[in-house]
């Protein structure tokens, strides 16, 4: 919208302030003597409105500031503001300082903040499609189930409407956060977030199948039979999923994770079962850096900004 529309109706109204306008119409008083009208007049109304009703007309878009994305036709958008779309359109988002992002159809994305540090979004339905080159932490999208934070990738991200949500990493690396409970996606990789449990065990795309159900009854059930299924399903490369099994068990579940993953991947000497054992971050986080996906420090570093 045109800052000159509140005071001169010059230029393209915002929708909000279209639709109180039309709100407003019957209450004009139509005999009044012809004179300039002051179209901050309608901006008083509203204000008024706002405060007798307790916030049940939305505040002006004009008053939420704006932010570096803007749609495909160049209309920028404004914190706060929800990016729709129905059953059989799809519309892009971009931003020259942090990425491209397609919104599928029958998606809801809600820009929540925009700053020189980070861009947040939240995705409450639907699918979407993100290349981000924003330096990695920058780029942020919460979902009912779990918090997602790009490390400088392209992804698509999914989420139905229970909440449940589905990442699967293109490039780069993507983690899912919630409540402490992590997980660390790959290029290749993809992982479930669902509602009351958080983000589920990451698996390789080309994984056995007799893994990813393993690991799905695991991450639902939690149950000892699941666990072993799944653990000697695991190829090498599925240390992936073995180490965040390791990371997620107590005791001799914890154990026989171990020990597979020992099997699979040449750790360091100061890598002992003993440490792993009994929860140490630093033999945990060393185990992680023996599958050469990566250092655990860069997570670390990134962590600390949100």
């Amino acid at each position: 919208m045109s800052d000159e529309y509140l005071w001169n109706r010059s230029g393209e109204p915002d929708e909000e302030v279209a639709r109180l306008e039309k709100l407003l119409e019957q209450f004009e008083y139509k005999n009044a003597p012809q004179k300039r009208k002051r179209p901050y007049g309608w901006l008083a109304i509203a204000a008024a409105l706002v405060a007798c009703v307790g916030g049940a007309v939305p505040v002006f878009l004009h008053y939420r500031p704006l932010t570096d994305w803007q749609l495909a036709s160049g209309r920028r958008l404004r914190a706060g503001q929800v990016v729709e779309t129905g059953a059989l359109n799809k519309t892009t988002i971009e931003s020259q300082l942090t990425g491209h992002v397609d919104v599928e159809p029958h998606s809801r994305l809600r820009v929540i903040a925009s700053g020189e540090n980070e861009q947040r979004f939240s995705l409450e339905r639907g699918t979407i499609h993100a290349l981000i080159w924003a330096p990695p932490g920058r780029f942020v999208v919460d979902t009912p189930t779990a918090k997602t934070i790009d490390l400088g990738c392209r992804y698509t991200l999914q989420v139905s409407d229970d909440g449940t949500g589905l990442v699967s990493v293109e490039t780069g690396w993507v983690a899912f956060e919630w409540q402490k409970r992590e997980a660390f996606i790959p290029a290749g990789a993809a992982c479930v977030t669902r509602p009351n449990l958080g983000p589920g065990t990451p698996w390789f795309s080309d994984a056995p199948e007799t893994l990813k159900s393993a690991l799905a009854k695991f991450d639902t059930a939690a149950d000892r039979e699941s666990l072993t299924v799944a653990l000697n399903a695991a190829r090498e490369r599925d240390a992936l999923s073995v180490w965040h099994l390791m990371a997620r068990t107590q005791g001799a579940d914890r154990g026989e994770a171990f020990d597979r993953f020992a099997r699979l991947v040449k750790l360091p000497p100061t890598v002992s079962r003993e440490a792993v054992l009994r929860g140490d971050a630093e033999a945990v986080d060393a185990a992680w850096n023996a599958l050469d996906l990566g250092s655990t420090d860069w997570w670390r570093e990134w962590k600390r900004k949100w």
